[in-house]
């Protein structure tokens, strides 16, 4: 499956507003237009690469993704404060559009840009 940095950001925000000092399983994270396969990967590789803290409840036989979402890790929350804005993620979406895709220290690094434009600071 491919990553796909729309869910990794709607994750985040989802997260952000659900996890309130108790473990969130999830099987029960809905995020419109994706399914349960979409979103349980990309809980996977969000908690890879260490922008959520989970609890891993995976055994031999899933077939999706299962864990216990703990939180969103300061990398986590450093990364969705660089893309919350819609417009500065859409710019952003818009900048890598000829490249199809980058790595989360890219597209946080153009966010970081176009927000610092949106402040009128200089980066």
């Amino acid at each position: 499956m491919k990553r796909d940095m729309d869910i990794v950001r709607k994750l985040l925000l989802y997260l952000e507003g659900a996890v309130d000092y108790k473990p969130l399983r999830s099987s029960d994270i809905a995020i419109g237009g994706y399914s349960d396969a979409q979103i349980g990967y990309h809980l996977g590789i969000l908690a890879d690469g260490g922008l959520i803290d989970v609890i891993d409840t995976n055994t031999k036989d899933s077939k999706v993704f299962s864990c216990f979402v703990k939180g969103i890790t300061w990398q986590g929350h450093e990364f969705l404060d660089a893309v919350r804005d819609n417009d500065v993620w859409s710019r952003t979406r818009e900048k890598l559009k000829p490249v199809g895709s980058a790595s989360l220290e890219v597209v946080k690094s153009i966010a970081t840009t176009f927000l610092c434009s949106q402040l009128g600071l200089q980066r």
